[in-house]
């Protein structure tokens, strides 16, 4: 549940307040920390990668490395967003069904600080988070995982939207767990079309998927090619939808009670 907020605030005590608050929640929370230590555990099912792609050669004669990127992007660049978006959605609707959002209104905490707010908090834990994740692979080279830092930003972004959309969709906690299944599905199958079927300039079709751009960024980054076209193009879209996704949390936190 969200701080009170002393009057004549601003952004900044009211994002400290938010954040004490969360903290002693973190601390309470054993199943919480263990959600958020969830992309760690994607990495370390990536350290039977090797042992997979040999074991694709010798039994069926499958050569797997081509395919190693798209793997790693799927649990390690996509995995930690849905995981840390769908936290997000979850503290979004309990507070909803609490009323603590109702609360806020009448604090004169300005309307966009809590989603604003939630939005900074799960981007940067969750940008952190791919970083980490990727670096305990053991399967992305340096220099791939130095080119990541700011696919990571791009992905961090992507949380805001999932968690965002999942709390706007649904009205209350059982509803949203049903969302959250059905975009889990479409978050990791969706953006991994484009790399087997089709070639690179109808890959770009995909680009109104947010997922699409960070692990488009992370092919290129790991095959060696130009990645930075699917950087600038990820950070400018994912702002976009950012900000319209945040008005919209605005709007339902002033019609909320």
């Amino acid at each position: 549940m969200a701080a009170p907020i002393p009057p004549a605030t601003s952004f900044g005590t009211a994002f400290a307040a938010f954040g004490r608050t969360d903290l002693r929640t973190i601390r309470r929370d054993s199943l919480l920390i263990a959600v958020m230590l969830g992309p760690i555990g994607y990495a370390l099912a990536l350290w039977f990668l090797p042992a997979l792609t040999a074991h694709a050669h010798q039994q069926w004669d499958f050569d797997l490395a081509p395919y190693h990127s798209a793997i790693i992007s799927a649990f390690c660049v996509l995995g930690p967003p849905l995981l840390l978006g769908a936290v997000m959605a979850l503290q979004l609707l309990d507070e909803r069904d609490q009323d603590t959002l109702v609360a806020l209104r009448v604090t004169p905490v300005p309307a966009t600080a809590y989603p604003a707010y939630r939005a900074l908090t799960t981007a940067v834990v969750t940008a952190m988070s791919v970083i980490a994740s990727l670096a305990l692979t053991g399967q992305v080279p340096p220099a791939a995982l130095v080119l990541s830092v700011p696919i990571a930003v791009v992905a961090g972004l992507l949380a805001p939207i999932l968690g965002l959309v999942m709390s706007a969709i649904g009205r209350n906690k059982i509803e949203g767990l049903a969302v959250m299944r059905v975009m889990g599905l479409a978050v990791f199958t969706l953006p991994v079309v484009p790399f087997f079927f089709l070639d690179s300039p109808w890959q770009l079709a995909f680009g109104v998927l947010p997922p699409y751009w960070p692990v488009r960024a992370f092919w290129s980054a790991y095959d060696g090619g130009t990645y930075w076209p699917y950087v600038l193009g990820g950070l400018a879209y994912h702002a976009v939808v950012v900000v319209a996704l945040l008005r919209l949390a605005t709007r339902q936190l002033a019609r909320a009670g």
